[in-house]
């Protein structure tokens, strides 16, 4: 109950600052928004939420139980995943997006569930699924552009 208080006055002053640099920088209007505008409508909502956390401290009949922050937290996995998105964002370039975020979407879903045989092989479809839409949405729709490695598409 004590750390959420504490946390949510934290996250109402990130909300304040971020709304008052938001302003500074320019919000414009919602027919022509400035470079702040997204984030001072999120901060925003941070502030709202936050609010609405402290006001639900003074609420709570029960106590918590407290326990280690970080306890029960799969270290090697996050590890992994963290080693596997640094090697992402360097071989993307030699690769390309296509090849370098399905090897990617592949080792994430697997890892979710490594023990698995049958699960490896939806891993391998729905990460050709993904990769497929989102260059579909963002190269074909949106026209950004991905680096195409040494394939050219």
């Amino acid at each position: 109950m004590i750390y959420d208080r504490g946390s949510s006055l934290f996250w109402l002053l990130l909300s304040i600052c971020v709304s008052i640099e938001s302003l500074r920088i320019g919000i414009g209007t919602p027919h022509n928004p400035g470079t702040g505008f997204f984030a001072f409508c999120m901060s925003g909502v941070l502030g709202i939420f936050s609010l609405i956390l402290f006001f639900q401290t003074f609420f709570k009949k029960k106590k918590a139980k407290v326990e280690p922050l970080f306890s029960g937290t799969l270290w090697k996995r996050a590890l992994l995943v963290l080693i596997v998105l640094v090697i992402y964002s360097r071989i993307m370039d030699l690769l390309g997006y296509l090849i370098s975020t399905f090897f990617l979407m592949t080792f994430l879903f697997w890892i979710l569930e490594p023990t698995a045989k049958r699960w490896f092989f939806w891993s391998l479809i729905i990460s050709l699924l993904t990769t497929i839409i989102s260059y579909y949405i963002f190269s074909i729709l949106l026209n950004c552009q991905f680096p195409t490695g040494f394939i050219e598409f």
